[in-house]
């Protein structure tokens, strides 16, 4: 049994070594780390050429150009020869004792495809913030189970995952066509595919978060719609029709993503045209009623009163899930 430790980077030489070091400092050694470095332009070759002299197991790969994030974590995957595969950020760290927890999990479960854990939270200079745990009992999911809360998102504490190889080329790893939502997809795909996962709600990762201040996340909003509705059209109605289940519960979850994500509308980043294109995709997500409801209401200055209403109702939730883990 071997395992791998993949770590795609890129322009985040400052925090590498913390992470490869912390992937070396397994209780469990691994027999491979692979750094796909995404022709950064900071100090990440010089790290790596540093640590590559320190630490044997570790192999390196140069991209010549920059191919964006879903090719670079495909070519870090792609590059392991071992049973088990942990996909790990260059910004992230794992714990001590990770490898061999989530392997004992998983080896425990042999319908598992991947396994997740619970995470810490940490700032750009490695501060605590918040702790994540999944609102969940059990700790395997068979394939059905995973499929069905698939169409609720993807979850997840944190995008720290620890992949069964045989999974990951069942479905060819990653093979989504946008940069973003491919977690979601590829995880999905596994759960169609025919395999579970399993979840630790130990605290075995650290995750770090960063302020938006330049407001990214929100300018991404496109790409994020359309990786939204490929999901669901590419992998989760096929897979749902396949087995023959009832849609009426898939069509919901979509609707509600789309109405949730049209608070964009509101916001004043975005010129009239890109507005317009906004509207399209989330009508091509869903074209429910409720979701042209809250596009009309957020593009003639409603927001504000959707905004106030949905924060009550994710506060109540917030503190529903505090009170069922106490």
């Amino acid at each position: 049994m071997k395992i791998a430790i993949c770590i795609p980077t890129y322009n985040q030489g400052s925090y590498l070594e913390k992470a490869i070091r912390s992937a070396y400092n397994q209780s469990i050694k691994p027999f491979e780390i692979i750094v796909s470095n995404d022709c950064s332009t900071d100090n990440t070759a010089a790290v790596l050429n540093h640590l590559s002299q320190e630490i044997s197991i570790l192999k390196v790969i140069h991209q010549p150009a920059n191919i964006g994030i879903v090719a670079n974590v495909n070519a870090c995957l792609k590059a392991a020869v071992s049973d088990f595969i942990i996909r790990l950020d260059s910004d992230d760290i794992l714990l001590p004792d990770y490898t061999e927890k989530m392997i004992n999990l998983m080896l425990q479960f042999p319908d598992s495809g991947y396994g997740h854990c619970a995470i810490q939270e940490i700032d750009k200079n490695g501060g605590f913030l918040n702790q994540r745990f999944l609102r969940r009992k059990k700790v395997f999911l068979d394939a059905d189970e995973a499929l069905n809360a698939a169409i609720r998102g993807y979850k997840v504490a944190a995008n720290i995952l620890m992949f069964r190889r045989q999974a990951l080329e069942k479905v060819n790893f990653i093979n989504a066509s946008t940069n973003f939502a491919e977690d979601f997809y590829l995880a999905s795909q596994i759960s169609a595919s025919g395999y579970g996962n399993v979840y630790n709600r130990e605290i075995l990762a650290y995750y770090r978060v960063w302020t938006d201040a330049k407001m990214v996340r929100q300018k991404r909003k496109l790409s994020e719609i359309i990786g939204l509705r490929k999901v669901f059209e590419e992998v989760l109605e096929p897979a749902f029709k396949e087995r023959k289940w009832n849609l009426k519960q898939l069509n919901k979850q979509k609707s509600k993503f789309a109405y949730n994500q049209s608070d964009a509308l509101s916001t004043k980043i975005y010129s009239d045209i890109e507005k317009k294109e906004l509207k399209i995709e989330l009508l091509n997500l869903s074209n429910s009623r409720i979701t042209r409801l809250f596009i009309w209401l957020n593009l003639n200055g409603f927001g504000s009163i959707v905004k106030f209403f949905s924060m009550l109702f994710q506060n109540f939730k917030k503190l529903l899930k505090k009170i069922a883990f106490k």
